[in-house]
């Protein structure tokens, strides 16, 4: 989601991009760098997730001169990443994005935030609130197509409160009045990501950082 800057007073625009560096610093400084030396073919899937990235956000709708939208993929990006190298690749993929598209460079903050940083998070906290001895299809469905709906609903309620809170309640409100609209993005968000992380796991386990398969396939110790 790429909101128009001009909306957005410039005291939060610098703090927007405050929390992106932050982001990244902590991106950078905790992503497994040693992994991606010891197996270069996982930084194909660093590569392979940015380029993906940027082609689905290319297909956008553009709301007015208030904002554009799009679908995510982040779910998927996330667990097959983690959540430091899925920022890094999603932040590549928007910065590609806004260039290709010739959208001011002060629209990145707030894009990241809302496309990449809170999808991310959001993944991440729900993937530690799985059960710990489950299945396949709890993961998949539970983190990736659910994950996938959970992060399109929570980017636009939080949008909504954004642009409320920068003092452009009209316009929340509109985008409220369209909530229905919603429905027709959340189910293709779930679908999207369900499938591309149902793929991973069955046909590349080992690439899908999150995904323990002792941990979902093994047996419960406790039996």
């Amino acid at each position: 989601m790429l909101f128009n800057p001009h909306l957005i007073p410039g005291p939060v625009l610098l703090l927007l991009g405050l929390l992106m560096l932050a982001g990244l610093a902590l991106a950078a400084r905790y992503a497994p760098w040693q992994a991606l030396r010891e197996v270069p073919t996982r930084i194909h899937l660093v590569l392979g997730a940015s380029l993906g990235c940027t082609c689905l956000w290319l297909m956008r709708v553009k709301l007015g001169d208030v904002a554009s939208v799009h679908l995510l993929a982040m779910t998927s990006v996330t667990l097959v990443l983690g959540w430091c190298l899925a920022v890094l690749a999603g932040s590549l993929a928007l910065v590609i994005q806004v260039v290709l598209l010739g959208e001011p460079l002060a629209a990145i903050p707030a894009g990241w935030l809302f496309t990449i940083a809170i999808p991310a998070s959001l993944t991440s906290l729900l993937l530690t609130r799985l059960p710990r001895r489950q299945n396949l299809f709890l993961y998949t469905l539970g983190a990736g197509f659910a994950g996938g709906m959970l992060s399109v609903l929570a980017v636009a309620v939080l949008a909504a409160l954004f642009l409320w809170l920068i003092g452009h309640g009209a316009l929340a409100a509109r985008g409220l009045e369209a909530a229905p609209m919603l429905a027709l993005v959340l189910f293709p968000e779930g679908f999207i990501n369900g499938m591309l992380v149902t793929a991973a796991c069955v046909f590349f386990p080992g690439a899908v950082k999150t995904f323990d398969e002792q941990l979902y396939f093994g047996e419960d110790d406790s039996e």
